[in-house]
């Protein structure tokens, strides 16, 4: 009787196993296809995001390499015109950045093509020019602001140079002096002496 009891009981012990076991094994796929489509899909992000960061390192690259040479000096100065100009405030632009003395001879007979290319500058590029008060036989800001003013050249930015630091930062020794700064903020190219308006346009194009 004990065993036909014990045989019943391990009967339906062993149905109540299959059961559970079939239930589990049912289950299981389902759980896994789950657990591997949400892995599938984790993958699939991270590989996204991977591409995109990669994309805009990219782009990053290639707006800092557009040019070949070294970032430019950066420079925080006061015009004649009272007004405060900043490098950094241009980028995105080319900028042709001039540097001139009051007693310059060929500086004052290119100084109405500087005008000009000033008044003909769009959304590619901007004209600033740079005197130095004082230094290398200079006039003094008051001096030179009451002489500039008298030209009649308002368009044209001149940029007021106290300390001298911006000389030293681009190696002016003599004037005029140009140099031409690309969109990314790169000095491209530093002229000495005479240089035809028409050249220098070209050179503004020539850049990125």
């Amino acid at each position: 009787m004990k065993k036909i009891t014990l045989l019943t009981t391990g009967l339906v012990c062993l149905g109540l196993l299959g059961a559970c076991s079939n239930t589990t094994q049912e289950n299981m796929p389902k759980e896994a296809k789950t657990t591997s489509n949400m892995t599938k899909k984790d993958e699939m992000a991270k590989d996204s995001d991977t591409e995109m960061k990669d994309s805009e390192m990219k782009d990053s690259d290639d707006m800092a390499t557009m040019n070949d040479g070294e970032m430019a000096y950066d420079f925080t100065l006061t015009g004649v015109d009272g007004k405060t100009y900043h490098l950094s405030d241009y980028k995105g632009k080319k900028v042709y950045l001039k540097f001139w003395a009051s007693w310059c001879s060929i500086c004052l007979a290119t100084l109405e093509d500087t005008v000009e290319l000033s008044e003909m500058a769009d959304d590619d590029y901007v004209v600033l020019s740079v005197v130095a008060p004082t230094h290398n036989g200079e006039k003094t800001q008051s001096e030179f602001k009451k002489w500039y003013q008298g030209l009649g050249y308002d368009q044209l930015p001149v940029l007021l140079d106290n300390d001298g630091e911006l000389l030293k930062a681009y190696g002016v020794r003599s004037y005029p002096t140009s140099a031409f700064i690309g969109s990314d903020g790169v000095l491209v190219k530093t002229h000495i002496g005479f240089m035809e308006k028409s050249d220098i346009e070209k050179t503004l194009k020539e850049i990125k």
